[in-house]
């Protein structure tokens, strides 16, 4: 399996996840975030079939997003002398696997690629959490790997749990 970033593949590869936001990020929308400087996609391929593919972007954690109780307990292992308003995050904007190559543990493994590219690089870019906005039917996924919810509560109406991994636990 290679390990490319989304520059390294062309109309030729073929992707599907079984989730049509997700397949087409990839084949419409993941080339533009580039470009644009918003977000990286990176692809795992086998021949001509994307096995699976991440984005990544910058992101943070606020205490004007959180309740206080999950604030102050986000913030109890930070020193004190370091309590900010916002900590610096990286996003996963999207993790998808191909049906062909799910329940392989192939999205666990990429979460902890993840986590380990981010801490062995700490010195050129701080980012102290990892955060997802998972959907709901990834929310036992993200929690197995590590993620606690960013919220007490998500509305019914949201499709998404906003979520996050302390790398200092690492």
């Amino acid at each position: 399996m290679q390990h490319l970033q989304l520059s390294g593949i062309d109309a030729s590869f073929t992707f599907d996840c079984g989730d049509e936001d997700l397949n087409e990020f990839l084949l419409e929308d993941a080339r533009l975030y580039g470009e644009q400087m918003l977000a990286h996609t990176f692809v795992l391929t086998e021949g001509k079939e994307v096995v699976a593919y991440y984005c990544v972007l910058n992101d943070k954690i606020s205490q004007t997003d959180l309740d206080k109780s999950l604030w102050r307990k986000l913030r109890k292992n930070i020193p004190h002398e370091k309590h900010y308003d916002s900590y610096p995050a990286v996003k996963i904007g999207r993790l998808a696997v191909a049906k062909k190559f799910s329940g392989q543990n192939i999205g666990s493994q990429i979460l902890q690629f993840i986590k380990g590219k981010l801490f062995a690089n700490i010195e050129y870019s701080a980012c102290r959490f990892l955060t997802v906005d998972a959907y709901r039917e990834a929310e036992h996924f993200y929690t197995k790997n590590g993620f606690l919810p960013l919220l007490k509560e998500v509305s019914e109406d949201q499709p998404t749990t906003p979520m996050y991994f302390d790398l200092m636990s690492l």
